[in-house]
């Protein structure tokens, strides 16, 4: 089998297979895993432990145990845990683990730029090249991809440093939010996703950051990453021929967030499986079991909040935390299965606030008939 691309879909594909004794070659374009970094690297530990299945002392650079969610007015959500419950990764060493397990039952060749269709027809194929492959989905995944840029900001004090930030509305970002993620008390990972003028938005976060964080301003750019991220849904077809996808590539990642690294790291455990068996079909079946609904219910929620103006989402916000959505969401909050809570919090809207309910449920209506 080969698996071409050597990013966290294809390392967990080739290591979750060399486990189990089927012969891996994997190809990957750059010489070194891990770079260039393009993602945040924001996951649970639960995740972490269960489903990636990584140590958290090579790979964690911290410990978050709650978020701020910043409406587009300035009102303030407060989601957290008396302990941590996520972590972010240092992204670079996280590939680097994946690569030396992979390395030990697989054939790993760095600096090899290969080409999908021109090894159709010579055995399976693992489409694991990220994110620009949906660029190529005939059925508009594309659409959905939206550029993203980040900084890793040094700031001159103390800013907490367990709580993530959560930036909506239109000024940050179109399609999407922007955040801050602090690496540590004194050094934050600053960026958004957006269908357009990434670059005049960033900088205008950095502008409000003082006053939308309460952190010191910042005084040192460390580090820049761009990249994209994808928020339209899992495709529909994860089989194309001999062809396999995962990751990225199939659409694998929350549309609520952007984030992928469980949902791969739980595909690349099912192929396996899938392959063991001899019957890939039992791939996508199987991955469709455990992420199909809930990617689904998230797609919805993000289809509802891009609909929403800047003033309709602070009314939601305001209205949530009148309404004790903060300890709701705190109670029983997950990272990687939001449909749950969301369906908990669209009761509460509906009991308490009726009218705000029946203008969501309009705007939800209109995204469902989008294609």
């Amino acid at each position: 089998m080969t698996i071409v691309g050597g990013g966290p879909a294809g390392l967990q594909a080739a290591r979750f297979l060399g486990r189990r004794g089927i012969s891996v070659v994997l190809l990957e374009e750059h010489s070194r895993v891990g770079l260039p970094q393009h993602c945040t690297s924001l996951v649970s530990l639960e995740g972490l432990r269960d489903i990636i299945k990584v140590s958290e002392r090579r790979v964690v650079a911290n410990r978050l145990r709650g978020a701020w969610i910043v409406a587009p007015d300035g009102t303030r959500l407060l989601v957290e845990r008396s302990q941590p419950v996520a972590a972010v990764l240092k992204r670079p060493a996280l590939e680097e683990v994946l690569l030396e397990e992979a390395a030990s039952r697989a054939e790993i060749l760095l600096g090899r730029r290969a080409e999908l269709e021109k090894l159709g027809g010579q055995g399976l194929v693992v489409n694991a090249t990220g994110v620009t492959s949906l660029l190529r989905e005939s059925h508009g995944a594309g659409r959905y991809v939206l550029p993203a840029l980040q900084y890793d900001l040094a700031l001159p004090g103390d800013c907490g440093g367990e709580h993530v930030f959560i930036f909506l509305g239109e000024r940050f970002s179109r399609g999407l939010f922007a955040w801050a993620v602090p690496l540590s008390e004194k050094v934050y990972r600053v960026g958004l996703a957006s269908k357009g003028d990434v670059m005049s938005r960033l900088e205008l976060l950095l502008k409000s950051f003082h006053r939308l964080t309460g952190c010191p301003e910042p005084v040192r750019r460390l580090a820049v990453y761009g990249g994209a991220v994808y928020t339209g849904g899992m495709l529909k077809h994860l089989l194309r021929g001999s062809t396999i996808l995962i990751g990225d590539a199939a659409g694998q990642t929350k549309p609520t967030t952007g984030g992928g690294l469980v949902y791969l790291s739980l595909a690349a455990q099912k192929l396996t499986e899938a392959v063991r068996s001899g019957n890939l079909a039992i791939y996508e079946r199987a991955v469709v079991r455990e992420l199909g609904a809930e990617m689904k219910a998230q797609l919805l929620v993000r289809r509802l909040l891009n609909s929403l103006s800047d003033r309709e989402l602070s009314t939601l916000v305001a209205r949530l935390k009148r309404e004790g959505a903060e300890e709701l969401i705190s109670r029983e909050g997950s990272m990687d299965r939001q449909a749950s809570v969301a369906l908990k919090i669209a009761g509460l809207t509906a009991a308490r606030a009726p009218t705000l309910a029946l203008s969501l449920l309009a705007k939800l209506f209109l995204g469902l008939l989008e294609p």
